[in-house]
């Protein structure tokens, strides 16, 4: 009996992701600024700013992907996606009035030329530019120019910037701080 209501549920929940992939893959294509034909979203993803978003041909988007959108994307022909991969254009501004951020947004547009391939687990940062026939490999942080047919791998983090030193000190020294959403906190 467990075998068989075990079975119920396992096909309610293959109908239920079934049905709702239908609906995603419908609301995008009206709601998405520029779309090509044949764009498969492969699985239920989040995505926002989608009116932002221009998708070539033939691309394809792995299930549970989480794009952001609001400071533009441009996706190329043939273009591929894995799962779980992550796309930001836009982040919280650290150079505001609260640390470590408030609720205003520095925006940066992000490009992915055509014929590229993105393994999963990646992560795509504002501002990144990926080259036509570029690979970026399993767990991969892509930020900055990625050239085309570059393959890139995953990496071992490593300091890409510094924070404006007097800035942070002058919000610390003043005890300016974000709650959630990087909205003013109050103690």
């Amino acid at each position: 009996m467990r075998v068989f209501i075990g079975r119920i549920f396992y096909y309610c929940e293959k109908i239920k992701k079934h049905f709702l992939n239908y609906y995603f893959q419908k609301r995008y294509v009206i709601e998405c600024k520029s779309i090509g034909a044949n764009v498969k979203f492969n699985g239920i993803s989040k995505i926002t700013g989608i009116d932002k978003m221009v998708i070539g041909e033939n691309v394809h988007i792995g299930d549970n992907a989480f794009i952001r959108a609001e400071g533009g994307l441009e996706i190329g022909d043939n273009t591929h996606f894995s799962r779980n991969v992550v796309i930001y254009t836009h982040s919280h501004n650290y150079n505001s009035e609260y640390l470590p951020y408030d609720n205003s947004f520095t925006y940066k547009k992000v490009i992915i030329g055509k014929n590229v391939w993105i393994g999963i687990n990646v992560t795509i940062l504002p501002g990144t530019k990926i080259g036509d026939g570029a690979i970026i490999g399993a767990g991969a942080i892509v930020v900055g120019e990625v050239s085309p047919c570059s393959i890139l791998g995953a990496a071992k983090g490593k300091e890409i910037k510094k924070r404006d030193r007097d800035h942070y000190n002058l919000l610390e020294s003043k005890k300016k701080y974000g709650g959630v959403n990087g909205e003013k906190y109050e103690k």
